[in-house]
This record gives C-alpha cells, structure tokens and sequence, in this order.
C-alpha cells in the first residue's frame, strides 16, 4: 500500500540501452546497402587494372559510397564501366 515504486533505469543501464540501440540501427543501415550494391552488374563496379596495360581510358562507374556515377580514368578492359554518365545512370544508379 502506499506510493507504487517506479521502475527507473540507472544512468549506466540507460547508456547500455542505447548503445544496443545505435548497434542495431548501424548494423541495419549497413545491411541495406550491401544488398543493394549486390544486386548491381558487375559493369557499374570498376575492374582490378592490369598492370600490364598501357591504356588510359574514361569511364563512368558507380560509387556505391555516395550513390553517384563517377567519371575514372584507367585501364578498364571488356565491358566494364560506361562511356556516358546518362548510361551509368540508368543501370546502377540505386534510388
């Protein structure tokens, strides 16, 4: 009888709480965009450059980090990459 005694948190469990909750937010948002750049063809992605090449050629390629085609220069080989940022666009870029 008398006062209901709250159940408070004590600052450290708090914190605690919080922290899980920042790791479960990061760990989603990480999640999110390793599944969109999976679904991406490979030709959005710059290839590893033959050190043997000679060529130094202009692509636009995906930057997954910031969600842009960019323009790189490079020795790209085969179909990898695109000649204009318009075709860039309409592949890779996720929305």
């Amino acid at each position: 009888r008398g006062f209901k005694k709250l159940n408070y948190l004590s600052p450290g469990s708090m914190v605690q709480k919080m922290m899980q909750f920042i790791f479960v937010v990061c760990f989603v948002i990480l999640a999110c965009r390793a599944l969109s750049s999976e679904a991406l063809p490979d030709g959005c992605f710059p290839p590893e450059e033959d050190p043997r090449c000679r060529a130094y050629v202009g692509r636009y390629f995906y930057n997954v980090s910031i969600s842009v085609c960019e323009g790189l220069y490079g020795c790209w080989g085969g179909d990898y990459g695109y000649f204009d940022e318009g075709g860039c666009n309409r592949v890779c870029k996720v929305d």
